[in-house]
């Protein structure tokens, strides 16, 4: 009978849990790429007279990469963990805690992470919930993605973590004057000069810049200019002359169309490309060349004389888009207002 007793009274303490953990301090974390986060947790030993014996952290999202997936495996054995991993002590009595840190974080360190124990004559206790933890990086985003000159665009220094950091703008390598607090740039009506590659960094994480974001601003051709060459000392008539068409544009000219004036006569020349070659020069002859791309068109007009007197260049007329009546238009008049000082008597 006594001893019927006895053995009933023995029993609960074989079958109390030896290790209770208490909690894993964070449930969650959003880190930036590169930085360090920390893994903490906090257990018990109910019985004090037992020793802890060992414990490890181990990344409960990489079973696929275990030997035996059945045997939780030490993140320390991970090869993809050398050298920046770093296990901290532990520290306390009977209520204990441990906290080891990750370096240099990458995408694939983004895991549920989960604590391990076990005393002297014990088995095995494991966290019931782990840290979840969330690598991301920086990166700057443009609100439109395309943008013609004189739009408005938006630049924001995007990540998945809520972060409490000023930053700073980077406009290809070069740092924009002061800190922004709101993670937007708006460039209310951006020019060519605006064009680059923007990036953004943290203040005081000045090696943790983000991926850098293209800025293209598209506008039609402008400067548009027409370049004589000739072989000869000087251009008179029966001159051989080549003229070539440049402009400043983007996107690049889709096509370049010659137009020939004399007199009143004006006609459209053969061929679509930057240069066009003028075996003999007549006596009273104007060349104009027209750049287009698929944002707009732009004129310039050369007036070729066959004396010694200077060549003499038209100012260049904007437009976009088809502009079937032209000559008729502000581009005539600008040639007859022009045209009356190399063809007017001095």
């Amino acid at each position: 009978m006594f001893m019927f007793a006895g053995l009933i009274l023995f029993i609960p303490v074989l079958l109390a849990e030896d290790v209770a953990v208490l909690f894993c301090r964070k449930k969650s974390v959003c880190v930036l790429e590169g930085l360090s986060v920390e893994l903490s947790c906090g257990f018990t030993i109910q019985d004090t007279r037992r020793r802890l014996k060992e414990f490890y952290w181990f990344n409960n999202d990489n079973r696929k990469k275990w030997k035996d997936t059945t045997i939780l495996e030490d993140l320390i054995k991970d090869p993809e963990y050398y050298g920046r991993l770093f296990i901290g002590a532990i520290g306390g009595s009977s209520q204990y805690s441990q906290t080891t840190t990750i370096i240099d974080l990458r995408p694939s360190d983004s895991a549920e992470y989960k604590f391990r124990v076990n005393t002297q004559n014990s088995e095995w206790k494991n966290s019931e919930s782990g840290t979840t933890v969330f690598v991301t990086g920086l990166k700057v985003i443009k609100n439109p993605d395309t943008v013609k000159e004189g739009q408005k665009v938006t630049l924001t220094c995007s990540t998945m973590c809520t972060l409490n950091y000023n930053f700073y703008i980077y406009k290809d390598k070069l740092r924009l004057p002061s800190p922004n607090r709101h993670w937007n740039l708006y460039l209310d009506s951006v020019s060519s000069e605006d064009a680059g590659s923007y990036s953004c960094v943290l203040v005081g994480l000045k090696n943790q810049r983000s991926l850098a974001a293209t800025l293209i601003v598209r506008y039609p051709p402008r400067s548009t200019t027409v370049t004589v060459s000739t072989d000869q000392n000087k251009i008179v008539e029966g001159s051989s002359v080549t003229l070539t068409c440049s402009s400043d544009a983007n996107p690049p000219m889709e096509k370049y169309t010659w137009y020939k004036r004399n007199g009143t006569k004006v006609s459209v020349l053969p061929g679509e490309t930057e240069s066009y070659t003028i075996p003999s020069l007549g006596y009273i002859d104007q060349y104009f060349c027209e750049a287009k791309n698929e944002i707009g068109a732009q004129n310039s007009t050369w007036d070729l004389t066959t004396d010694d007197r200077p060549v003499n260049v038209l100012v260049p007329v904007l437009w976009g888009g088809v502009c079937p009546d032209c000559w008729n238009s502000s581009r005539t008049r600008l040639l007859h207002t022009e045209t009356e000082k190399p063809w007017g008597k001095s």
